[in-house]
């Protein structure tokens, strides 16, 4: 063995994950005299532990080439890579308050009473706001493979997923605090959707009142039993990444960063109505789907630096210290899909848009090293990702039918941030 396990670790590459380790640097571990022989330290503290006394003055032990089927004789040496780490990631929902129903219903032709008026409370039923929170942690994994040059440099291939974030919130027949209505008209939501045809009608009745007509509630969102909104959002990076080294001390390295990337926002907010008849039944004619989908696809290049800190060797491993700094220039090539869907698929209204701003990006992470032993490397960092400008739906509803026209908006920030965990093992 050539050199310390864990200043071989260090100087030879980042880890990644459970894989093998993430070529970066281009130091020699043959120049690194402050290293010590990890080997060393193991077999003297089984020395002091188990040998008889007269082995208590034998402080030198002789190097081995070999300790295990996880030794690696040269770090610096060139060479292929994997890797894997596991990123804890949250981000930001870019979606204001929008009201979208009420509890009561319009009463269309007068039958119970006076021609467009609205019967029950009116209270706010449903909102986006109610999509609104602390927001959800979503796991995922970056899987790399790449090749580590004998001078230093390394080209690799990066893929990092998400799994998706879900939220969801709905208005049922029971209102809060249980004000159903003298005559249980609260129980309804309805909202002031317009421009649709007599293929949106809905059930005919939809209260037991006999004075009722089939043009009292006419509508799915007219007095309607059920509404749920969802909100999902993705998240994909996939990515070549050159790192070239830059400068070197004993205990401290730089190294460029750059490539060209794809980074893949997607998001989509979806509205279910539920149109029940006066016995509380509801057939896929007489549901309705709305959804607005945003897919900011970001295409481009990133590049930075980064600089490493190694702070010594322990008799649990060597400790070393990371920092990485990033910006980006991308074309958001972000495509959108508004649509009103009945849920039989028999009908429906759909539009398509595209926009294509120049969006910037920054990025920062910081993360601790620990080599506890020849081949083995733990990593724990804390990630920040900024996305500028990019495509969103502030307002994600039209309730025009005719129109299908939501606003889209100019996003100033989308981000990314957490915790990212790592282990290697080299073979």
């Amino acid at each position: 063995m050539s050199a310390d396990a864990s200043a071989g670790a260090f100087l030879g590459g980042e880890v990644a994950g459970a894989g093998l380790v993430r070529g970066r640097s281009a130091f020699d571990p043959t120049e690194m005299p402050f290293m010590r022989k990890r080997i060393r330290w193991l077999l003297l503290v089984a020395a002091l532990v188990l040998a008889p006394s007269s082995a208590l003055a034998q402080m030198e032990v002789a190097p081995v080439s070999f300790t295990g089927p996880l030794s690696h004789p040269r770090y610096d040496d060139g060479g292929p890579y994997i890797g894997l780490a596991l990123p804890y990631l949250k981000t930001n929902r870019p979606f204001d308050n929008q009201v979208i129903a009420y509890r009561g219903f319009f009463d269309l032709d007068g039958a119970l009473g006076t021609q467009f008026a609205w019967v029950g409370s009116k209270d706010v039923a449903l909102q986006t706001s109610q999509l609104f929170g602390p927001g959800t942690w979503q796991p995922g994994w970056d899987i790399t493979a790449g090749y580590r040059f004998h001078n230093g440099t390394v080209v690799e291939l990066q893929w990092r997923h998400l799994v998706q974030a879900r939220y969801t919130a709905q208005a049922a027949l029971i209102p809060p605090g249980f004000n159903v209505g003298t005559n249980f008209e609260n129980t309804f939501v309805s909202s002031l959707v317009s421009g649709f045809g007599t293929e949106w009608a809905g059930n005919e009745f939809n209260t037991a009142d006999p004075n009722a007509t089939a043009a009292t509630t006419f509508g799915i969102w007219n007095a309607a039993s059920f509404m749920q909104i969802e909100w999902v959002q993705r998240f994909d990076v996939y990515g070549i990444n050159v790192r070239v080294p830059m400068a070197e001390t004993a205990s401290y390295r730089s190294y460029g960063l750059f490539g060209p990337r794809i980074v893949w926002i997607w998001d989509r907010f979806k509205w279910r109505t539920v149109d029940q008849d006066e016995n509380g039944e509801a057939t896929p004619d007489t549901v309705a789907i709305y959804t607005n989908q945003i897919s900011n696809r970001l295409n481009g290049v990133h590049f930075g630096s980064g600089h490493d800190w190694y702070f010594g060797d322990t008799p649990i491993g060597g400790f070393a210290a990371t920092i990485e700094v990033e910006g980006g220039l991308y074309l958001d090539m972000c495509k959108t899909r508004v649509a009103w869907d009945r849920e039989d698929l028999q009908t429906g209204i759909r539009r398509a848009r595209r926009f294509y701003p120049l969006s910037p990006a920054a990025e920062i992470r910081a993360g601790l090293w620990w080599y506890p032993w020849e081949a083995v490397s733990i990593q724990v960092s804390y990630e920040f990702q900024a996305y500028f400008n990019t495509i969103s739906s502030r307002q994600p509803i039209d309730f025009n039918l005719s129109t299908v026209n939501p606003e889209f908006n100019a996003q100033f920030i989308r981000f990314f941030q957490g915790i990212r965990f790592g282990i290697s093992f080299v073979f």
